[in-house]
């Protein structure tokens, strides 16, 4: 019996009471130009049936993988769940209310094909407005750490410090002793790319929008408490130390 392939990456769509959206999301995910991938679908113990969506979707598609929470536990627990069951080297996160450009996955897998690269970054929309697209400027081009650092506390820039526009390599995560902190309820993506950037070695970027960040009336963004954003407050503390830390050495 032959040996099963590793994908090329696997992506991790976090999944919690998603209701119309989350069928979008993944239709977009299956409609991948790159065939050679692998989709773990983290239901964080939905009651709204979100459950059944992922279920349907890995009874059509042997790359489609759902996986259950047994107890709403929040985004961090679930994207850690994707990390320590992902098959492929390359690993990126998405939402699952977002919609992905069919290249998506295929440009973060041509990108992380490049010598010493150890994370990529891609264009994005957010709200009907271009996060990436900049003028006379396509293809890949290299970012430093420390300039990648300095946008991990920006918001609505071209790199920022989410996750869903990056990939990122599995052995890097693991060599790191690298997860997600279930303790935060903001701003978890910003601290875990900033700790994946200061001990990652080489950077791309590229402009070309691929990811579509739908705006959801009730997602953890619009309704965040003063105690979350004391929680980000104090991330953006230690990515600063980051720095600091990076340009003192």
């Amino acid at each position: 019996m032959s040996e099963q392939k590793q994908p090329a990456i696997t992506a991790v769509v976090t999944v919690y009471n998603l209701g119309n959206y989350l069928d979008p999301c993944l239709a977009s995910l299956a409609r991948q130009t790159l065939s050679d991938f692998e989709v773990i679908m983290v239901d964080d113990h939905s009651t709204d049936g979100s459950n059944s969506v992922i279920e349907k979707w890995a009874q059509k598609d042997s790359r489609f993988i759902a996986a259950h929470l047994p107890e709403h536990s929040g985004v961090s627990a679930a994207r850690n769940y994707g990390i320590d069951h992902a098959s492929a080297p390359v690993i990126c996160f998405v939402d699952g209310d977002d919609l992905c450009e069919p290249n998506y996955l295929q440009t973060f897998v041509d990108g992380m094909s490049q010598p010493g690269v150890d994370l990529v970054t891609v264009g994005y929309r957010w709200g009907g407005y271009a996060r990436g697209a900049v003028s006379g400027i396509t293809g890949w081009h290299e970012i430093s750490q420390d300039d990648m650092l300095s946008e991990a506390t920006e918001h609505g820039t071209q790199i920022g410090g989410y996750t869903w526009n990056k990939a990122f390599r599995v052995s890097v995560i693991n060599r790191l002793m690298l997860r997600f902190d279930t303790h935060l309820k903001l701003a978890e993506d910003l601290l875990f790319t900033a700790d994946y950037e200061a001990g990652a070695q080489r950077f791309l970027f590229n402009p070309t929008l691929v990811y579509n960040k739908v705006s959801r009336p009730g997602s953890t963004i619009h309704t965040a408490s003063m105690a979350m954003r004391r929680g980000e407050m104090e991330v953006d503390a230690h990515i600063d130390q980051l720095r600091e830390n990076l340009n003192a050495g």
